[in-house]
């Protein structure tokens, strides 16, 4: 066991060299230890033959915490589980997340945003179906869904289900993949659904 160890490559530390403490073991057995382990209550010995001396005393690693999604991955999170809690009621398993499909989503609604357009299409001619292929997923079918205005998630997802074109993609059963896209610019929101099947 090393103690205060902190190694980020091979067993380098941050300066480029191992910084290790001396080895610990704990003492056991015998009569000997167990009158030690009698007076003292707890015995180590440290391992010194070899080892460099420690320069100062190991500090107890803070336990890592996950980073908070940000505001954009909880809207994005958050419209999968509305979608897949509507497609449930209507008989559909629920779509699962796809990285390029999302990546897909996302771009779109960055790109109208940055650009102030409001379009499935792109100026350049895009479909969804093409931002897809950018990201490297074949689909054999999709849809999208975009919005503009609604401060969260659930408005966004209350209105598409009010209007039956959005609503049908929604509810395709045949669709397997979803990605979301969000960008909250103060000239937005804007909402992006892409559902997808692969070829």
């Amino acid at each position: 066991m090393h103690l205060g160890n902190e190694t980020t490559d091979e067993g380098r530390g941050r300066h480029g060299r191992s910084r290790r403490g001396p080895k610990v073991r704990v003492l056991a057995g015998g009569a000997a230890a167990a009158a030690a382990l009698a007076s003292v209550g707890t015995f180590a010995l440290a391992d010194t033959s070899g080892a460099e001396k420690p320069s100062a005393a190991p500090r107890a690693e803070k336990p890592h915490k996950r980073p908070a999604l940000s505001k954009t991955a909880r809207y994005q999170k958050q419209l999968l589980s509305l979608v897949n809690a509507e497609r449930a009621k209507a008989g559909c398993r629920p779509l699962r997340l796809d990285r390029r499909v999302q990546a897909a989503a996302q771009a779109h609604a960055k790109d109208m945003a940055a650009r102030n357009y409001y379009e499935h299409t792109s100026p350049e001619g895009r479909s969804a179906g093409d931002r897809m292929r950018k990201e490297g997923y074949r689909a054999g079918a999709w849809g999208e869904n975009i919005h503009k205005g609604p401060k969260g998630p659930k408005t966004a997802m209350r209105d598409w289900m009010r209007s039956s074109g959005h609503r049908a993609n929604i509810l395709n059963c045949a669709y397997k993949d979803f990605g979301a896209g969000v960008s909250l610019k103060a000239n937005g929101p804007w909402w992006v659904q892409n559902f997808a099947t692969k070829l």
